[in-house]
């Protein structure tokens, strides 16, 4: 395989990652079982360098859909699925970082800045053009992920609890 070849090969591999579903993961580790091991596949082995630019296209996805569930421009598009997934798109983000040493810390500021945004937009929008209990989440949850995210508690509105779910 020439060294354009390659490059090629990566960069759909790469396009492939980066444009994955809903667990960016799972679709790194199929394209490095694709790559370096399946039977059908181009039998190569990825550098360091190589592997790291699959993983940042991996965790880049997951930037876009833990972001993609806190704008209010989403709420009532098919692809929006609510603080929720938001919540368990940022442990599966944080859990991929830890196990390939990659710093994920960096994007927190982000989520948290977009986040409280998207609550403070919500809560004037509440009972209007969004359902009165919009987040999708129990008020314990979103306090621990606000936790997570590094938001001064008095950042948020007490307020907030009636638009989370019912216990």
């Amino acid at each position: 395989m020439t060294e354009e070849e390659r490059a090629e090969l990566l960069d759909d591999e790469w396009l492939i990652v980066r444009n994955s579903g809903e667990i960016p993961e799972i679709t790194y580790h199929s394209v490095l079982y694709f790559v370096s091991v399946d039977p059908e596949g181009p039998g190569i082995d990825l550098s360091e360098n190589e592997k790291k630019h699959l993983k940042d296209a991996a965790v880049q996805r997951y930037h876009e859909i833990i972001l993609r569930d806190i704008q209010l421009e989403n709420f009532h598009k098919t692809i929006y699925r609510g603080i929720k997934r938001t919540i368990y798109n940022w442990y599966r983000c944080k859990a991929f970082g830890e196990r390939q040493n990659l710093d994920c810390n960096a994007f927190r500021e982000t989520a948290a800045r977009i986040l409280l945004l998207f609550l403070e937009q919500g809560m004037q929008a509440a009972g209007e053009s969004l359902p009165e209990n919009f987040l999708n989440c129990h008020f314990d949850e979103l306090v621990a992920f606000t936790k997570e995210l590094s938001i001064a508690p008095e950042k948020l509105s007490p307020d907030l609890v009636q638009f989370c779910l019912p216990v």
